[in-house]
């Protein structure tokens, strides 16, 4: 067997994440290949064998920190904002917004009664600016404007054909990924809604989900698998850790195929320019995240954990052009996204 992972990109990752709890995925976007995949805490396994195995294995069960889950595939986190880039794709694909399409944040804003609070008063914010300052405002008016474009009464209708282009990017399924006991993440649908709430909901009862809270989770994979396709500008390769197997070097069908997400490459331009602004403009969220002489896109989260402080999200991918690498980093409580 032959593996893509890359020995010296998993081993600084193992040495970061020392201490910490979270996961790092790091995926070649043209190949779908694994570089690196990290899951802190983790164990030795050796553990598992000879005489005290079983207390030792009892003792990894009780551990609070759970070393004995997959988090790049077991983990459920609520994507955050690394889930805008996805919402501004598709606003600008059914045509509800362009690149010059411009909304006001006052700090806020209102769903009905409900008040989603924006980290800063940005006034009035193109998109560009808007992925680049991660304004929660702007998202919600993208999403506000995906699930009433059918009229008001058709929202639950339509709700669920949005939620259907964005399973395209891989949420709410599994990607199959060669190692069993992967997880697809929650992401409700209309049917689900109902049981709620009901016939009786539309875009402001859902509207956390326009910045990836609410009802919806992801694994680190699926979250790393999204940088890959807005690194390929519209398409993914299922996400493997084997690149090939046996004298013949076999590479199996489905991990060569193009997965395309029914975006138009065109649209990706501009999403990728916020992203390339977080991190290299002055005014951006993922300053701290800047690579000497490398043009990085990148996009912080801070994802709010009803357990403690928030968990703290990095995705992006480098270069720009032609990319390398895409990757997804969570800190479990670490704050916010930027640290």
């Amino acid at each position: 067997l032959v593996s893509g992972i890359d020995i010296e990109v998993q081993k600084l990752g193992e040495e970061l994440m020392h201490n910490k709890v979270g996961a790092i995925v790091a995926i070649e976007p043209s190949s779908g290949e694994i570089i690196a995949m990290v899951s802190s805490p983790g164990y030795d396994p050796n553990l598992l064998v000879g005489k005290s195995q079983g207390n030792n294995y009892m003792g990894l069960i009780g551990n609070p920190y759970r070393p004995s889950m997959v988090r790049p595939i077991q983990g459920y986190y609520p994507p955050g904002s690394s889930f805008k880039p996805i919402d501004a794709l598709i606003g600008m694909q059914e045509g509800v917004i362009d690149v010059n399409t411009t909304f006001n944040c006052p700090g806020y804003y209102m769903a009905g009664n409900h008040k989603v609070k924006c980290e800063h008063v940005d006034g009035n914010i193109s998109m560009r600016r808007g992925i680049a300052r991660s304004c929660n405002t702007y998202f919600c008016y993208v999403f506000q404007k995906l699930i009433t474009k059918n009229g008001m009464k058709n929202q639950r209708q339509t709700y669920q054909d949005w939620r259907d282009r964005v399973s395209k990017f891989g949420f709410g399924i599994k990607l199959d990924i060669d190692l069993p006991f992967e997880k697809k993440g929650y992401f409700y649908n209309a049917d689900h809604y109902d049981k709620i709430y009901g016939k009786r909901w539309g875009y402001t009862t859902v509207i956390s989900q326009a910045i990836g809270q609410g009802e919806i989770t992801a694994t680190p994979l699926q979250i790393a698998n999204a940088m890959a396709i807005i690194a390929n500008r519209g398409y993914y390769i299922k996400p493997h850790l084997i690149k090939a197997i046996g004298d013949k070097m076999l590479v199996k069908k489905e991990y060569v195929t193009k997965n395309y997400v029914g975006v138009d490459a065109k649209h990706f331009e501009p999403v990728i320019d916020g992203m390339q602004d977080a991190v290299n403009s002055p005014w951006g969220t993922a300053v701290l995240s800047r690579i000497p002489d490398i043009l990085m896109c990148g996009k912080t989260g801070t994802v709010q954990n009803s357990r403690g402080k928030n968990h703290s999200v990095f995705i992006g991918f480098a270069p720009r052009d032609n990319p390398k690498i895409a990757i997804a980093v969570i800190v479990e409580n670490a704050g916010y996204g930027s640290t």
